[in-house]
């Protein structure tokens, strides 16, 4: 015989409940769907999912292991760890989706190299059928249509001939199909300095000129599904940066209060230098303006070129809304020959190590892909889940 009281939840508005549950972390509300019908209701209602989304914090996801993956906190500095695909060779995040490159480079055959999209905290994972096999020379963009947000692309360049061929593949529709290229075959995109915000697709890019190279901001818009050169870098003269090819720190792109770029950069004399645009979404011009910059205590921040020149998803740059700048990164101490990961604060001329989040020998962890990405747990699902996380074999 059914209860005739009257569930706790039940007594309260639903405009209440609504506010209570957007001010709750995802991994708890991910429990309370089997709560009660009502409940699942309002979690699974695309308003109240993209409503928390905004309200969510930024962090950072990285791999610690070969399927094991560590999740920062930045607001806490606090840590947890889940299971998820092994092999991932690269990471873009959209709206707690995360586009995961699966195979080992150089290892792996190319019908094991795999492309999904994985919401962690959902442990929803779907595989990417190809149009033709994936290579390692491929370079994704992830986004989605502001006329529809929850109408998620993937844009894919066909590397075997160069940048000759642009295709995208909606989730929805789960189609591929061809794109106009003709102002993005002249230019090469660093697959590793890529981040969508807003939708769009953004890339650190060079382009080859009489025998010297251009360094600029490329983008497509996945609304118009149009490329266009945002803006230049800020560097008047090149041979002071470290870029690619050169010794140390390559620059770091980010995103800057959800509507401008920023740019992490380091000088050859060691200077760290971080740049922001104004607003690119409304503003016709894009140009950068320094931020802020210093010249770390190298026994703190351990940046030199022997161990990041060819790890280049070992730092990653974040902007705190407290206008104080995080990066993460890995480092290697000759003297006890072990790995540190930590998070790091930039600000008022110092760099300060806040939290160490892993140390292992140099050895001890041998072809596991050291990545990170920026990552805001949320509850968008990825369309047609085909297994989760945990039970994913990639």
């Amino acid at each position: 015989m059914a209860s005739s009281n009257p569930s706790w939840s039940s007594l309260l508005p639903l405009e209440l409940l609504e506010n209570i549950l957007l001010r709750i972390p995802v991994e708890s509300l991910a429990r309370f769907k089997s709560t009660c019908k009502e409940w699942r209701a309002l979690l699974d209602d695309k308003i109240f999912i993209y409503k928390h989304l905004d309200l969510s914090h930024e962090g950072f996801i990285r791999v610690t292991d070969h399927n094991s993956y560590q999740i920062i906190n930045l607001e806490t500095l606090s840590l947890s760890s889940l299971q998820g695909p092994s092999k991932i060779g690269s990471m873009i995040h959209c709206d707690g989706l995360l586009l995961c490159s699966i195979g080992r480079r150089c290892i792996e055959p190319i019908k094991e190299r795999k492309l999904a999209v994985w919401n962690p905290f959902l442990g929803q994972f779907k595989r990417i059928k190809p149009s033709s096999s994936y290579t390692w020379f491929d370079i994704y963009g992830f986004g989605y249509d502001n006329v529809s947000r929850d109408n998620y692309k993937i844009l894919r360049f066909k590397r075997e001939k160069g940048c000759e061929e642009v295709e995208i593949y909606e989730l929805k529709s789960q189609f591929w199909r061809s794109v106009d290229y003709s102002l993005a075959y002249s230019w090469c995109a660093w697959k590793s300095q890529a981040m969508s915000m807003n939708g769009n697709m953004y890339w650190i890019a060079e382009r080859e000129n009489d025998n010297s190279k251009t360094y600029f901001i490329q983008s497509f818009d996945f609304s118009k599904e149009v490329f266009k050169e945002t803006c230049c870098i800020p560097f008047i003269n090149h041979n002071d940066w470290q870029l690619p090819g050169r010794s140390g720190l390559s620059p770091r792109l980010s995103g800057f209060g959800g509507d401008r770029l920023s740019l992490l950069a380091q000088q050859r004399s060691g200077e760290i230098q971080v740049w922001v645009t104004n607003n690119i979404v409304t503003d016709e011009v894009v140009s950068w303006s320094m931020y802020c910059n210093v010249t770390p205590d190298f026994r703190i921040l351990a940046l030199h070129p022997t161990y990041l020149i060819h790890h280049t998803d070992r730092v990653k740059l974040w902007f705190h809304h407290t206008d104080r700048v995080k990066l993460w990164c890995s480092e290697k101490d000759d003297r006890d020959e072990c790995i540190y990961a930590s998070v790091y604060e930039i600000g008022e001329g110092e760099v300060k190590k806040q939290v160490e989040t892993e140390r292992h020998g140099w050895y001890e962890r041998v072809g596991v892909t050291k990545l990170s990405s920026a990552f805001v747990p949320s509850l968008v699902p990825v369309p047609k889940q085909e297994e989760t996380s945990e039970g994913c074999s990639c």
